[in-house]
C-alpha cells in the first residue's frame, strides 16, 4: 500500500515539475522572439496597432471594443511600465510590453492544455495522467506557427484560446464532481461565467457554448427544475456585459475616437459601435465550393500547420474520449467549419484558432490508447512510437516556425527609425509637428504611446494654421513643408527658419527671433550676411549617404533682399585640410553637401536672422568641415568664401 502511495506521489510531482519546465521553456522562447518593432505598413491600421493604442490609452479597441481584454491590457501595460521605469530609469519599449500581454495569455493557454491532457490520459499505468505524452503534445503546440506568432505580438487570439480551454477544463471538473452537490453547482456557475466572457471578448469563442449547454442538459436534465441555479447561471453568463460601460464612458468622453461616421450623440455612436456594423459588412455571405474550401482557409490551414497525420489522429481520437466531451468537441469543430465556409473562409481563420488545441485533445486520447494497447508487447518500440513521432513533429514544426514566428529585431521593422531621429532634434516644448503620413504616424506613436517628448503634438494643416494664429510654433519636415505652406491661409504672416537638417520652423512674423550667441563679426558675401555657425554631432541613428557618422551644421544668415540666384552653398568634410573621396560616387567625386539656397529655398527675405541647417557625413578619418560659398556661371564655379568650421566655436 505504501509503495503504491509513494508511486502516486512521485507521479504527481513529475506532473508538476514537467509542467513547470514546459511553461518555463515556452516563456523563454516567446520572450526571446517577442515583437519589438514595426514594419512601415503596421502603423497605418489593423488589429495590432489598434490594440496598442487601446490598451495604452484605455480607449475602445476595434468593434465591439473588447472591453475586458482592453482593460486588462491597460492595467498590465501601466503597472509593468511603472516597475520597469523605476528599475531602469528609462522608457521601456511599449511594443515589447504590450506583446508580453499576449505572452501571458499564451502561457496560461499552454498550462491549461497541459492540465487537460494530463487529466484526459489517466489510466491504470498513469493514474495521475500520462505526463510525458501530455508534455510532448503541449510542446508541439507551443511551437506551431500561429500560436507562437500570436504569443509574441499584440493580438487577442491567445486569450481566446485560453478562454476556450478554460471552458473545457471547468466542464471536465463539473463532470467529475458529485452530482447535484454544491461543488458541482458552483462549477456550473463558473462555467456559465466563462462562457459569458465571450460576450465582452471574442464573440466567436461562444461557438462552443451551444453544444456545451446541450450536453450539460443531456447529462443532467433535472437542472432546469432548479430555477435558482438557472437564474444564477444566466446572471453569471451576462455579467461580463457590464464591461461595456467602459466603452460607453470612454467613448462619450472622447468623441475624437469615434472614427468615420455621423452620430448626433454618444448613444448613437455606442450602439453603432457595439453592434459591429463594420464586422457585419465583412461577414457578407461567401459560399464557397467544397474544392475551394479544402484548398484554402479552414480546415486546410490546420493540416498544413499540424500535419495531416496529426489532424487525422485528432479527429479519430476525439471519439475515444468520454461521449459527452466528444460530442462537445465534434460539434464545436463542425460549427467552426460551417462558419468559415459561409463567411469567407480564408479571411476568418484567426477566430477558430482554438480548434488546434481541441484537436490535440483527440491526439492525446489516440496516443494514450495506442501506448496502453502495446504496453505488454515484446516489441517495445511500438509502445513508444507515438512519443517518437511527437518528438520528431516538435523538431519539424519548430524548424518551420522559427523564422516566420520570430518577431524580434526583424530587418523590416524600420517604421520608427526616421521618427526617432526627428524627435532627437532640439525641438522646443509644446511644439507642433507636421510630417508626411508615414512619419506622422510614427511620430504620433512615439509621442503618445512610447512617451518620447509627450509635450509635442502631431497636427494637420488646418490645425497648424490654428496653432500659428495662437502664437505657437509649427515645425514641418522639409519634404512636406511646401505642401503645408500652400495649405496655410494666405493672410498668415510667417517667418521661416531651419530648425536642424530635418525641420523647417514656422512662426508668426511678428514674433521676435532669438539669435544664438555668435561672434559680432559678420561675413558679407554677394549681398548676404553670414552671422555665425554651430556644429554638433547628428542624433543617434541619423544616416547620411553610406557614412555611419554625421555632423549637424547650422549656418545663421541675414537676407535683406533675398538669396542671389547664382550663389551656392557647399559643406565638405576634410582630413588634414584635404577633401575626402566619396566611396559611393563616380571616380574622383568627393563627399559634399550642396544647396542652391538656404533652408531648401523656402526662406523668405527679411531683417530677421535665419537658421539654415545641414547634415554632413563624417567618415572616421574626417577632422574638420569646410564651408564654401560659391557662384555658378554655366559650368564655371568661383569660390567667394572658404571657411573651416570648428565644433562649438563661433565665426572668426
Amino acid at each position: 500500500m505504501g509503495s503504491v502511495t509513494d508511486l502516486h506521489t512521485k507521479q504527481r510531482r513529475a506532473v508538476i515539475w514537467a509542467g513547470a519546465a514546459l511553461l518555463s521553456l515556452a516563456l523563454l522562447l516567446y520572450l526571446y522572439t517577442l515583437d519589438n518593432g514595426f514594419a512601415p505598413g503596421e502603423l497605418v491600421g489593423g488589429d495590432l496597432i489598434t490594440h496598442q493604442y487601446a490598451q495604452v490609452q484605455a480607449r475602445p479597441s476595434n468593434a465591439p471594443g473588447y472591453p475586458l481584454y482592453t482593460m486588462g491590457g491597460w492595467l498590465w501595460f501601466h503597472a509593468l511600465r511603472s516597475v520597469l521605469q523605476a528599475v531602469g530609469n528609462s522608457l521601456p519599449n511599449p511594443i515589447t510590453l504590450l506583446s508580453a500581454y499576449s505572452t501571458f495569455w499564451a502561457i496560461l493557454a499552454l498550462g491549461l492544455l497541459y492540465a487537460l491532457l494530463v487529466r484526459l490520459t489517466r489510466s491504470g499505468a498513469w493514474p495521475n495522467g500520462n505526463w510525458p505524452l501530455a508534455w510532448l503534445i503541449s510542446a508541439f503546440y507551443a511551437v506551431t506557427y500561429f500560436f507562437w506568432y500570436y504569443a509574441t505580438t499584440t493580438e487577442q487570439y491567445t486569450s481566446a484560446i485560453a478562454q476556450t480551454l478554460a471552458i473545457v477544463y471547468v466542464y471536465l471538473l463539473w463532470c467529475e464532481a458529485a452530482k447535484f452537490s454544491r461543488a458541482q453547482n458552483r462549477l456550473l456557475i463558473l462555467l456559465a461565467f466563462l462562457c459569458g466572457l465571450s460576450l465582452a471578448h471574442m464573440l466567436t469563442v461562444a461557438f462552443i457554448v451551444p453544444p456545451l449547454v446541450a450536453v450539460v442538459l443531456w447529462q443532467q436534465p433535472r437542472l432546469l427544475r432548479n430555477w435558482r441555479l438557472v437564474v444564477l447561471c444566466v446572471v453569471a453568463a451576462f455579467l461580463p456585459l457590464a464591461a461595456y460601460w467602459y466603452v460607453w464612458l470612454r467613448g462619450a468622453a472622447h468623441p475624437e475616437w469615434w472614427g468615420q461616421g455621423e452620430w448626433r450623440t454618444a448613444g448613437e455612436w455606442f450602439w453603432a459601435f457595439v453592434s459591429t456594423a463594420q464586422g457585419r459588412d465583412e461577414l457578407s455571405w461567401g459560399l464557397r465550393s467544397s474544392c475551394a474550401l479544402f484548398a484554402n482557409g479552414f480546415p486546410a490551414l490546420i493540416w498544413q500547420e499540424l500535419s495531416l497525420p496529426i489532424v487525422l489522429m485528432g479527429v479519430g481520437g476525439i471519439a475515444l474520449l468520454r461521449r459527452p466531451l466528444a460530442v462537445v468537441l465534434y460539434a464545436t469543430l463542425v460549427i467552426y467549419l460551417v462558419f468559415n465556409w459561409l463567411y469567407r473562409c480564408a479571411n476568418w481563420y484567426q477566430v477558430i484558432l482554438p480548434a488546434y488545441p481541441l484537436l490535440l485533445l483527440g491526439v492525446a486520447a489516440a496516443a494514450d490508447a495506442w501506448q496502453h494497447h502495446f504496453r505488454s508487447y515484446s516489441w517495445r518500440w511500438l509502445h513508444h512510437l507515438p512519443a517518437m513521432l511527437l518528438a520528431a513533429a516538435i523538431l519539424w514544426r519548430a524548424a518551420l516556425s522559427w523564422v516566420p514566428a520570430d518577431s524580434a529585431h526583424r530587418p523590416g521593422d524600420t517604421a520608427l527609425d526616421r521618427a526617432t531621429v526627428l524627435l532627437s532634434q532640439p525641438l522646443p516644448p509644446a511644439a507642433n509637428l507636421f510630417a508626411p503620413v508615414a512619419d506622422a504616424l510614427a511620430l504620433d506613436y512615439l509621442i503618445r504611446i512610447w512617451g518620447v517628448r509627450p509635450d509635442l503634438a502631431v497636427v494637420s494643416s488646418s490645425q497648424a494654421g490654428d496653432r500659428l494664429r495662437a502664437g505657437e510654433p509649427v515645425f514641418a519636415t522639409y519634404d512636406v513643408a511646401p505642401v503645408l505652406l500652400a495649405e496655410l491661409p494666405a493672410d498668415l504672416p510667417l517667418q521661416r527658419a531651419g530648425a536642424g537638417p530635418d525641420w523647417l520652423e514656422l512662426a508668426l512674423a511678428t514674433d521676435a527671433v532669438a539669435l544664438p550667441a555668435v561672434d559680432g563679426r559678420h561675413e558679407v558675401i554677394a549681398g548676404v550676411t553670414l552671422l555665425g555657425y554651430a556644429v554638433q554631432p547628428a542624433p543617434s541613428g541619423a544616416s547620411v549617404s553610406s557614412q555611419p557618422a554625421a555632423a549637424d551644421v547650422t549656418l545663421y544668415w541675414k537676407l535683406d533682399t533675398g538669396w542671389p540666384e547664382n550663389l551656392g552653398i557647399s559643406l565638405r568634410p576634410t582630413t588634414g585640410g584635404n577633401f575626402l573621396p566619396d566611396p559611393a560616387g563616380a571616380p574622383g567625386a568627393i563627399i559634399q553637401v550642396d544647396a542652391p539656397a538656404p533652408v531648401h529655398g523656402l526662406a523668405a527675405a527679411g531683417p530677421a536672422p535665419l537658421a539654415d541647417a545641414y547634415r554632413v557625413p563624417m567618415p572616421a578619418d574626417a577632422d574638420g568641415i569646410l564651408l564654401i560659398i560659391y557662384t555658378r556661371e554655366g559650368d564655371d564655379f568661383r569660390n567667394l568664401l572658404e571657411l573651416p568650421l570648428a565644433a562649438e566655436q563661433p565665426l572668426e
